[in-house]
């Protein structure tokens, strides 16, 4: 097998129990990478054992903690278990996001707006706050956002919280690429389209067909991605395949015109 330079590094993934971030906790694991994984699901539930049984049929270890990012003091506490367990984190897939149905802007309130804007934004920056320290005295780390295409203002009718959270989320990555670069730290952004994951895959069945087809025929590729099609993107920016590429954001979209 090729080697990217993942095996024996220590990984965190958020959001890791569905989807892009469970695609990815997969990936990283089927690379070498010890994983630990941040949710909102019991550590009993049949999400969390799937991705942890996935994650040892890789033949690596991996735990589980149920940490809500949005709250700083969880955050702290799941990154201090992370580091008495395994070490000091080397790769952080700031996954964890969700948005919410469309509205018009005078629709949106003020605790919609904050709760979007806490998940999809300041819970990243608080995880990479957590462990940006640690990657700077090892001289090396590597800190993937997870934005969306809805950042470039091409998503299908989203909240514009949860767009303008995932735009948000592009200048948090220059900004910090720009920090933590000379400490041998890299900082990018994946920005997927439409992936088959999630709550999209009940919103895909319930389309007719005309409208799937709507859907399809503004993708070059024309069809839905997948979330291991992401999740090989975040694999390769936290390679050492893409040691010298920072600060950018790698859109996984089929295509989709900007």
């Amino acid at each position: 097998m090729f080697d990217r330079g993942l095996r024996g590094k220590i990984a965190v993934v958020t959001g890791a129990a569905h989807g892009i971030g469970r695609a990815c906790a997969l990936a990283l694991a089927e690379e070498g990478a010890t994983m630990a994984l941040l949710d909102l699901d019991d550590p009993a539930s049949h999400a969390v054992a799937d991705v942890e049984q996935g994650i040892r049929s890789a033949g690596v270890e991996s735990a589980y903690w149920q940490a809500d990012i949005t709250n700083p003091e969880q955050v702290r506490n799941a990154m201090a278990g992370i580091q008495s367990r395994f070490g000091e984190v080397d790769i952080l897939v700031n996954n964890a996001g969700k948005g919410r149905a469309p509205a018009p802007l005078e629709e949106i309130t003020d605790d919609v707006w904050n709760e979007v804007v806490a998940l999809n934004l300041t819970g990243a920056m608080l995880c990479a706050r957590a462990v940006v320290a640690g990657m700077k005295r090892k001289g090396w780390g590597r800190i993937v956002n997870m934005s969306s295409i809805a950042a470039r203002g091409r998503g299908e009718s989203p909240n514009i919280s949860y767009a303008s959270a995932k735009a948000g989320l592009l200048g948090f990555t220059q900004q910090l690429a720009l920090e933590v670069g000379r400490y041998g730290v890299t900082v990018n952004a994946v920005a997927p389209g439409g992936i088959l994951s999630g709550r999209v895959v009940a919103r895909w069945a319930a389309k007719s067909e005309a409208e799937q087809a709507r859907t399809t025929d503004a993708i070059p590729l024309r069809r839905i991605g997948r979330p291991e099609e992401v999740a090989r993107a975040v694999v390769f920016l936290a390679s050492n395949d893409a040691s010298y590429i920072t600060g950018i954001t790698l859109d996984v979209n089929g295509g989709r015109a900007f």
